[in-house]
């Protein structure tokens, strides 16, 4: 039988998690190309919040189900990512085989030249959604194994991640402000890229080619931007970036590095260190000693700990060293 036996209730257990857990914000950035040319690029921050609700489980695993995420930063890049091409790198005059020392070998190059090396080549335009993060949902649940271990003078308990999902991006339906937001940037982008192409007349054609009558509609068609732009945007980040999987690696390197939800001194005080007026004591003879003595702490060693879940509560065990 353990020489010393604590108990934390389920209730208990969830107010510390809560209160240990919400973190500063926890930055994310990610980027893909879609359909060879379109390509988005989505950068933000999230923090923790409370309000998880807790299931222990019978051994050292507990659920943590429906903690809300708060949004402190979305924005969203869009831009069109060109092919890499490579021009040149062939040789233009090359020495007779028959003539010596450089027979065969390569007087006069063209120069290898590697065109659109960038990601994306034209942008990135960036979409400003901080304004509708109030308006956006997001849910994270996970499995979370508990343990104790030696961390300098004490025991700590943590709680580690094995599994955590990250529900998928959501969009309140009452929001109302986003096609304003992503037309004005799309009408930022037209003109980005009128700026980049050589000569105006190249516009006429380019667009008569494409049957786009502006080059806002042909970006609006290009980025596959449709009238529900709600449906779009959640489309974008959820499949096309997959800002879940992002979310998942920030949050679960956040929770592997924070701090302990408990600890317990190690070694365990029974008595602290007390400081003595030796007069108290009387009766010495002369001369008396020192007026002042320190009467050391009593403390034990911690053996054998170990913490469970049976239940609704969290056991921690340990016995005490001699």
């Amino acid at each position: 039988m353990s020489d010393v036996t604590f108990s934390v209730s389920e209730r208990t257990f969830k107010a510390v998690f809560n209160k240990i857990y919400p973190s500063v914000q926890l930055p994310f950035d990610g980027s893909n190309t879609v359909a060879g040319v379109v390509w988005y690029g989505v950068e933000g921050a999230i923090h923790i919040e409370g309000a998880g609700d807790i299931e222990f489980e019978d051994g050292n695993t507990f659920l943590l189900k429906e903690l809300d995420i708060g949004w402190d930063k979305l924005i969203l890049r869009l831009g069109i990512d060109i092919p890499t091409l490579t021009i040149g790198g062939f040789c233009l005059v090359r020495a007779p085989r028959d003539i010596p020392f450089i027979g065969g070998e390569c007087i006069l190059p063209f120069p290898r030249i590697t065109l659109f090396t960038a990601a994306p080549d034209i942008g990135p335009l960036k979409l400003n959604l901080n304004a509708i993060i109030g308006y956006v949902v997001t849910e994270i649940s996970g499995r979370f194994s508990i343990g104790i271990r030696k961390d300098g003078d004490f025991q700590k308990i943590h709680a580690d991640p094995q599994a955590v999902d990250v529900d998928p991006i959501s969009i309140n339906d009452t929001f109302g402000k986003l096609p304003t937001i992503v037309q004005a940037g799309v009408a930022a982008a037209s003109a980005q890229m009128l700026a980049v192409v050589p000569a105006a007349w190249m516009i006429d054609v380019i667009l008569s080619f494409l049957g786009a009558p502006t080059m806002t509609a042909y970006l609006l068609d290009l980025l596959d931007i449709h009238d529900d732009m709600e449906e779009w945007l959640m489309d974008v980040l959820n499949v096309s970036i997959g800002v879940d999987n992002l979310l998942y690696q920030a949050i679960f390197a956040s929770m592997l590095e924070r701090q302990e939800l408990f600890k317990i001194d190690d070694p365990y005080p029974f008595v602290p260190e007390i400081k003595l007026d030796t007069a108290d004591f009387g009766g010495f003879p002369a001369p008396p000693p020192a007026p002042k003595f320190n009467l050391p702490e009593v403390a034990a060693s911690i053996l054998n700990p170990s913490v469970r879940f049976e239940a609704d509560t969290m056991i921690v065990q340990f016995d005490f060293g001699a």
